[in-house]
């Protein structure tokens, strides 16, 4: 049994007063808003695709007999996508199973770590490929949620691209590609209901429950299967990775983004572990609507201190909200894990701002490295 445990408007047009409109006049209107015309349509040409209803696809015409219809940036993404897309087999008697996909080609996978955990094997079928390859877990971390696997003995194999520019918006159109073995859903397009947002959820980890902080959420179908696909914008590039959990005894998807599990993702890709900077205690992430509604600041509330760990030494307390660490606010687009991840190191000084009783105050600490721990 695999067990997570460690590493391996354009201007109104005004009527003119005391004025008459010649016939000349009116030509050169309309020649002038011909060639304004002209230029609109070649503009469309690469904003077309973030114009168009899910629900009600609509074709758009670009002159010279040239039409885009949603449809085809749907079916392109996912021809393109699917080759670099696998099926992770967790329970070849059941045949259990999620999804990952390349970013290297010579075999390491992203997947969710709820796909890994508790698995009685790991066995990977990538696109095209008529036989079962065996895997191994490299690392993965429970607080964000990223498993990386390897296939060994592999090369040249098709990849994916993280975008990592953290412009996602509500409405954009998504397109998750699962695994080959994922035939009761399989492709499925939708659009980005809300970012940034925090979830309960049900895990197979740790204490049984956790919450996942800046997830993106949308109405494309995610199920078991589809667990740890990617979730492609209408470039093909990767913006998250799937996750299908329980959330209050229902089932509930979302995706991760993948601009927080990036440096995450090349450590251990490039190392082989993972070694996160850590403040020595386990927190909650607050977000601002639960700070409104129940009073307090939003950040990460510090649920336990380690002894003798930096928090500790500093005289932080448990019921403590961490708000800043240096200049960087916390808020629901940067919580605390994903900041320290993204901006600090083991060892760094760094100055904490908290929030005790409705007062403010600061301490300064050095941050530990550890391996992330499933709490």
């Amino acid at each position: 049994m695999i067990e997570p445990t460690g590493p391996e408007s354009p201007p109104k047009a005004r009527a003119a007063r005391g004025r008459t409109i010649t016939p000349s006049a009116l030509v050169a209107s309309v020649v002038v808003a011909a060639l304004v015309g002209g230029a609109v349509a070649a503009g469309v040409t690469l904003g077309v695709i973030h114009l168009q209803s899910r629900t009600n696809p609509q074709n758009v015409s670009l002159g010279s007999n040239v039409t885009i219809r949603e449809e085809d940036a749907t079916t392109g993404v996912a021809r393109n996508a699917q080759p670099a897309v696998v099926s992770i087999v967790t329970d070849p008697s059941s045949l259990s199973h999620g999804s990952g996909f390349l970013v290297t080609t010579d075999g390491y996978i992203v997947t969710n770590v709820g796909v890994v955990a508790n698995a009685q094997s790991l066995a990977v079928v990538i696109s095209g490929d008529s036989r079962r390859r065996d895997a191994r877990l490299v690392d993965y971390d429970c607080t964000t949620g990223v498993a990386v696997l390897k296939v060994d003995q592999v090369s040249n194999l098709p990849t994916l691209s993280l975008d990592t520019s953290d412009s996602l918006s509500t409405g954009q159109t998504v397109i998750v590609v699962p695994g080959t073995l994922a035939d009761r859903v399989g492709v499925t397009r939708g659009v980005i209901g809300a970012v940034h947002g925090m979830v309960p959820v049900t895990v197979s980890w740790g204490p049984g429950s956790t919450q996942m902080s800046n997830v993106i959420q949308t109405d494309a179908q995610i199920d078991a299967g589809a667990s740890g696909a990617p979730l492609l914008n209408v470039g093909g590039q990767v913006i998250g990775v799937t996750m299908a959990a329980i959330n209050q005894g229902q089932p509930t998807s979302f995706a991760l983004a993948a601009a927080d599990l990036q440096p995450e993702i090349e450590q251990i890709v490039q190392t082989g572990g993972l070694v996160v900077p850590s403040l020595g205690a386990a927190t909650v992430d607050v977000s601002a609507s639960a700070a409104v509604v129940r009073g307090g600041a939003a950040g990460a509330r510090i649920d336990t201190v380690t002894a003798g760990g930096p928090a500790d030494r500093a005289g932080l307390r448990t019921g403590d909200v961490i708000t800043q660490l240096d200049d960087q606010r916390l808020d629901d687009a940067h919580p605390l894990a994903q900041v320290l991840r993204a901006r600090f190191k083991p060892d760094q000084r760094v100055t904490v701002t908290y929030s005790r009783a409705g007062s403010s105050g600061q301490v300064q600490l050095s941050l530990l490295g550890e391996h992330p721990a499933c709490r």
